[in-house]
């Protein structure tokens, strides 16, 4: 999932930045970074904070690839592994029979099923998920030597609700997308201005 905006006026804007003798490039770069750090926390940190109880955890899932010198664009790069269904604010389940129970997340845009059980009748009653482990035993198959087959072990391990890149989806609509373009297009003017009053 890409978030694409587009800066306009550039042309008029070296034009501008050339009278006093300053380049265009450095304005952009810092106009992007700017745009994508208040995106992040505006369009996405903001309404996650519902879900989630850390905006520092929310900072380190979505990542900010920022402009440079060599790359003239900043991207919000959101996490896509499962986040344990603990480390949301709110999670609750619906009974299915007497040892499995469906679990949901509660995020931006309502409750969401996520991937594990809880058993209703345990005492802890705590979200969990069966998933293989990474070592694997490996055994002969047939009388080919050369054919192995793999047999995972499986282990109750913790459940694991969506990823901040479901939710990064979720929150990007047309309103995301037109707060970023104004965001951006005001900040480039002020840093313009800022620039010009500043080697006139």
């Amino acid at each position: 999932m890409r978030l694409s905006v587009k800066l306009l006026g550039e042309q008029q804007a070296r034009a501008r930045l050339a009278v006093v003798g300053r380049k265009v490039e450095p304005v952009i770069r810092g106009t992007l970074n700017t745009t994508a750090t208040q995106a992040r926390a505006q369009v996405y940190v903001r309404p996650l904070l519902g879900a989630f109880p850390k905006r520092q955890f929310l900072n380190q899932k979505l990542r900010i690839k920022r402009a440079n010198r060599n790359r003239m664009e900043a991207r919000i790069i959101p996490s896509s592994s499962g986040v344990a269904v603990t480390q949301y604010r709110s999670w609750s389940f619906e009974v299915i029979n007497a040892t499995r129970a469906r679990i949901f997340v509660v995020g931006p845009h309502g409750k969401k099923v996520a991937a594990g059980f809880v058993n209703p009748s345990s005492p802890g009653r705590m979200p969990l998920a069966t998933r293989s482990e990474r070592a694997r035993n490996i055994t002969s198959r047939s009388k080919n030597p050369q054919l192995k087959s793999y047999r995972y072990a499986l282990e109750l391990q913790e459940a694991m609700g969506p990823s901040i890149a479901y939710w990064f989806k979720r929150l990007t609509d047309s309103k995301a997308i037109r707060w970023t373009n104004i965001f951006m297009r005001q900040e480039f003017e002020r840093r313009i201005r800022r620039e010009i009053a500043k080697y006139s």
